[in-house]
């Protein structure tokens, strides 16, 4: 089951890089000799991104900043990225596509730029 992304933050993300989750996985015999198999058919991908979020001091919707709407989602519907969210698929701009996200940081005060890692679930 998939959850939707919160209303109240914007899906405006930038600096994006991609790359593909790891696939395989290796056995080593006792001989040395390896052998390295897919683990499924299709590799996931996965994309780092970052987010632009308004926080201190900017215009409040429902008592909270857009970056405390944010952590209220990520941490309560998301369950800190363990749940899937439809989103518009990162790569071609159409159609949805469930990714986990998982938060890898923040900086900033009145404005929060937030490094996200969005992975094909």
């Amino acid at each position: 089951m998939a959850i939707e992304w919160s209303t109240h933050v914007n899906t405006d993300f930038y600096g994006q890089d991609g790359d593909y989750k790891d696939n395989t996985e290796k056995v080593e015999f006792k001989s040395g000799r390896e052998i390295e198999y897919l683990k499924n058919s299709l590799p996931k991908k996965k994309h780092t991104v970052n987010l632009w979020l308004k926080d201190t001091g900017t215009a409040k919707v429902d008592g909270k900043t857009e970056f405390q709407h944010f952590l209220d989602w990520y941490e309560t519907t998301a369950k800190s990225g363990t749940v899937p969210c439809n989103l518009t698929d990162i790569i071609t701009g159409s159609g949805t596509k469930q990714y986990k996200v998982k938060v890898t940081g923040w900086t900033g005060l009145r404005h929060k730029e937030v490094s996200l890692e969005l992975t094909e679930a």
